[in-house]
């Protein structure tokens, strides 16, 4: 599998017997390196068809993609082209297609171990208030709940104001909250933390570091980004805030059904783009605009998702004991 250099921590075991190459499609370097592969017999381009040009370069006998990419030249060295589903469906379920077009297994936790971790650094709180810190330990989640409050765009900001009821709630539940976030998201968390003096992870951890805090907590809740699909594979029960994103496309999947994660978002007039890998599809609703393209100038969709409604959603995961999701069809 090619895919991008940071993330190849996440396939240090083989998952599904899998081996990573990292990629920059940037580096000379890295395009080099991938003639001391052995020639692919078989290659799958999930996304833009125009890597399937690197396939080939390659040297792989048969390549297959999804069709529909609006530039026709990328779609000249592909043997077989499948059309994109008529209908809903999630993106892991879509992506099975292209392998044999039945569904997987669901996948399992054992099927996806990350086993060599970086010690963890200290909490980077604002305050100098260092009382009474959990600790992150290996199996012990009882009574600890990340909030990774981080996110790259502002119009995926859920309002400020929520993050502290939401904390205070779980206070009240003997609950111990810790706040985590990306490099370069630091804002919001720094807005939570001052008022909170929440132990807190400030950019500071690496893929695998973050993974780690995130297998030993009793509880997720974040935004619709990276790290609420890297939660599944881990297997940490799951709290996640769509706001202009597509349930439909990346919260729930038939993959993911023995997985404890639950989305939250609600219904918005615009929501309605029907793009997904630079294709128009018709059934598709979604919303990638940025907080200066959109028509309130404001997270809008974060907004109207209230604290009451993920309280009832992590009370739901919890008193399931844990349960995966049995009601997706």
């Amino acid at each position: 599998m090619l895919g991008n250099p940071h993330f190849a921590d996440l396939y240090q075991n083989k998952p599904y017997d899998v081996q990573y190459w990292g990629y920059n499609p940037r580096n000379l370097y890295s395009f080099i390196q991938l003639f001391s592969l052995p020639r692919p017999d078989w290659a799958l381009v999930p996304g833009d068809n125009r890597y399937g040009w690197l396939a080939f370069v390659r040297g792989a006998k048969w390549l297959i993609a999804f069709s529909g990419d609006r530039s026709a030249h990328k779609q000249w060295c592909f043997n077989e082209l499948l059309p994109l589903p008529k209908h809903a469906v999630a993106v892991p379920d879509m992506m099975q297609k292209l392998c044999t077009g039945k569904d997987a297994s669901p996948f399992q936790p054992e099927h996806w171990k990350i086993t060599n971790y970086h010690p963890l650094p200290a909490y980077t709180n604002i305050t100098k208030n260092h009382e009474n810190q959990p600790t992150i330990n290996h199996g012990a989640t009882d009574n600890i709940i990340l909030f990774h409050i981080g996110a790259k765009s502002a119009i995926k900001h859920w309002p400020t104001q929520n993050w502290l009821t939401l904390a205070n709630y779980f206070k009240q539940h003997n609950k111990q909250v810790i706040l985590s976030t990306g490099k370069g998201e630091e804002a919001q968390l720094d807005e939570v933390q001052k008022v909170t003096q929440l132990p807190c992870y400030r950019g500071n951890l690496s893929l695998l570091q973050l993974i780690e805090v995130m297998q030993n907590v009793e509880l997720i809740v974040c935004l619709d980004n990276g790290i609420g699909q890297l939660a599944k594979a881990i297997a940490t029960p799951t709290v996640c805030l769509f706001g202009g994103g597509s349930t439909i496309l990346f919260a729930e999947a038939k993959f993911w059904k023995n997985i404890p994660y639950r989305s939250v978002t609600t219904d918005i007039e615009c929501r309605n783009t029907s793009l997904l890998f630079k294709r128009k599809i018709d059934w598709i609703q979604t919303c990638n605009r940025s907080i200066n393209d959109c028509i309130h100038q404001s997270p809008h969709c974060m907004q109207n998702i209230s604290v009451q409604k993920v309280i009832q959603a992590c009370e739901k995961i919890i008193e399931l004991g844990l349960e995966p999701i049995q009601d997706y069809k």
